[in-house]
């Protein structure tokens, strides 16, 4: 129902995690991730999860100026967080491919990855129907004042049935 207050949600916790690609999803929103994912951790709240979208629209005109028809292709889907912490999961998202010894040059592995949001009782998973590339978007800084901070952005690559996320979710989410 429209003008509901309820159905308007403020996450007040949420959480990423990462997968191979063979990893199991839960069964339902009320099971937990089985072992093989790993949390990426503590996430930055106020930069939150942004969802991009990007496709090449081209309008078909008939002569007098009339639209016909609009094309729609490459569609293309990121979503970016920003991690707070330096751990496993965070450096093989930073340097794939590297070794607690040595960095090599990244080239983004294909993982699952899951973004959940969490309100009281209210929960949203996104999960990765087919898998995501993870790459850093912008700039890693270290200093003396701030958190050092990563921020990455996950390509969403769909099925061959176009299908992007599988979502679970409890009622009034």
């Amino acid at each position: 129902m429209a003008g509901d207050p309820t159905n308007a949600a403020l996450w007040t916790d949420a959480d990423v995690y990462v997968g191979p690609l063979t990893a199991v999803n839960p069964a339902t929103v009320d099971d937990p991730f089985p072992s093989e994912w790993d949390l990426v951790g503590l996430l930055d709240g106020d930069d939150g999860f942004t969802e991009s979208r990007d496709e090449d629209v081209d309008d078909k005109y008939a002569w007098g100026g009339i639209l016909v028809r609009t094309s729609r292709a490459h569609f293309k889907l990121t979503k970016s967080f920003t991690a707070l912490e330096d751990n496993e999961t965070t450096r093989s998202l930073l340097w794939p491919g590297s070794t607690d010894s040595q960095i090599i040059v990244p080239r983004p592995a294909q993982v699952k990855m899951a973004f959940e949001v969490r309100e009281d009782d209210k929960i949203k998973r996104l999960i990765t129907a087919q898998y995501a590339e993870v790459t850093v978007d912008g700039d890693v800084t270290e200093n003396e004042t701030d958190l050092a901070t990563a921020k990455f952005i996950a390509t969403i690559f769909p099925t061959s049935g176009k299908v992007l996320f599988i979502r679970q979710f409890t009622a009034g989410a």
